[in-house]
C-alpha cells in the first residue's frame, strides 16, 4: 500500500495500472496513481520482480546394450531416443555429449536440459557395446620331419607362427603342446587365440 497525502482533502483515489495478481518471471513495473477530491493527480512506480528458481526436470532414455560395427571395436549410429523433459516457463535446449564412436564397455552419457531463464538439470544414460565377434587364427603349416637319429621321435623347437587377427585386438595365443618332443605319428597340435574381451577360438594343424 503506498503512503499518500494532500493538503485539502482526504478524499480521492489511489489505483495502480496492474490490477491482475499474476506476475510474470522478470521485472514489471507497476504504475500508482493518487488523485485527490479536485482531480489532481501524482504518480509512483514500483518494480515487482519474479525470479525462476525452479529447475527444469530430465527423465534419460532406457539404458542401450548394442553390438560392436562389424569389423570394429567400437560402435555408430546408436539410438540414444528422447529424454523426457519439462520446465514451469519452458525448455530452451536439450543436448547431450554422446561421441560420435562408443567403444567396447560402457559409456556413460549425460544429458542437459536447460530452461528458458538458463537454470539446468542432468541425467545419465548408460551405453553398452559388446564385443560379439570372435577373433580369427590360420595354423601354421603342417610339419613333416624324420624321426632324430637312434629315437623313435622327433625334437621340433619351432611349429611357426599362427596369423591371427580381432576387431579389439589379441591378447593371446597358445596351444596345447608345450613340449618340443614329438613322436613318430600324427600329433595335432590346437593352436588357441584368445581376444581382449575373453574370446576365444582354437584350431587344430597337424605335425608329424
Amino acid at each position: 500500500t503506498p503512503t499518500t497525502t494532500d493538503g485539502c482533502s482526504d478524499n480521492g483515489s489511489v489505483t495502480n495500472d496492474h490490477p491482475l495478481p499474476i506476475f510474470p518471471v522478470g521485472t514489471t513495473v507497476v504504475t500508482w496513481t493518487v488523485k485527490d477530491a479536485a482531480g489532481n493527480t501524482a504518480t509512483c512506480q514500483q518494480n515487482v520482480t519474479v525470479v525462476d528458481t525452479q529447475d527444469p526436470f530430465i527423465n534419460c532414455p532406457g539404458n542401450r546394450t548394442v553390438n560392436a560395427d562389424a569389423g570394429k571395436c567400437y560402435a555408430t549410429n546408436v539410438s540414444l531416443g528422447t529424454p523426457t523433459t519439462f520446465d514451469n516457463c519452458g525448455v530452451a535446449s536439450v543436448t547431450n555429449n554422446a561421441p560420435v564412436q562408443f567403444p567396447v564397455g560402457t559409456t556413460v552419457v549425460t544429458w542437459t536440459v536447460t530452461d528458458v531463464h538458463g537454470r539446468t538439470s542432468t541425467c545419465s544414460q548408460n551405453v553398452t557395446v559388446r564385443d560379439n565377434q570372435d577373433p580369427t587364427i590360420v595354423c601354421p603349416a603342417d610339419i613333416t620331419v624324420n624321426a632324430d637319429a637312434g629315437n623313435c621321435q622327433s625334437t621340433i623347437d619351432n611349429l611357426g607362427t599362427p596369423t591371427t587377427n580381432d576387431n579389439c585386438g589379441v591378447q593371446s595365443v597358445t596351444n596345447n603342446h608345450p613340449s618340443s618332443i614329438y613322436p613318430v605319428g600324427t600329433t595335432n597340435v590346437t593352436w588357441t587365440v584368445t581376444d581382449l574381451h575373453g574370446r576365444k577360438i582354437g584350431r587344430a594343424s597337424c605335425r608329424e
